[in-house]
């Protein structure tokens, strides 16, 4: 019996001893900081967004940034943002920029009220092209 309680005791100051740093739970101190925290909760989305153009080889920003030329598939992240209860996902703006006479940049702002970007996002480059001749015989007149 005198054995046991040395025994109990030894093992007792042994655990005492030992470093606390294994027992810890992610997001908490000890083995109960999970359960005195609140669980975090994701503050963004991952979404991969395709932009295809029409002829191809175009410049690609996403928001505001160079992502590559057409066709491009890059990831983007979408931050949530507003008050608890009432977040909404941030949009994206898609803008292909024109490289040759007869083409016009072309944009759009896709995902909004917080849905996914439908993928791929299409420009056609030379939806413009009809309207440019007017605007050019009317610089013309002017002249």
């Amino acid at each position: 019996m005198k054995n046991m309680i040395v025994i109990g005791a030894a093992v007792f100051i042994a655990a005492c001893a030992m470093p606390q740093g294994g027992m810890k739970r992610p997001g908490g101190m000890g083995l109960f900081g999970a359960a005195a925290q609140p669980a975090q909760t994701v503050q963004f989305v991952d979404e991969a967004v395709e932009v295809v153009t029409d002829p191809a080889g175009m410049r690609v920003n996403i928001n505001g940034g160079l992502v590559g030329y057409s066709p491009v598939k890059v990831p983007v992240r979408r931050y949530w943002r507003g008050a608890p209860g009432s977040m909404v996902l941030d949009p994206v703006t898609v803008e292909a920029q024109a490289s040759a006479a007869g083409q016009c940049d072309q944009s759009g702002i896709f995902g909004a009220a917080s849905t996914k970007v439908l993928s791929p996002v299409r420009f056609n480059m030379a939806a413009c092209a009809a309207a440019q001749p007017a605007a050019e015989r009317a610089v013309k007149r002017m002249k």
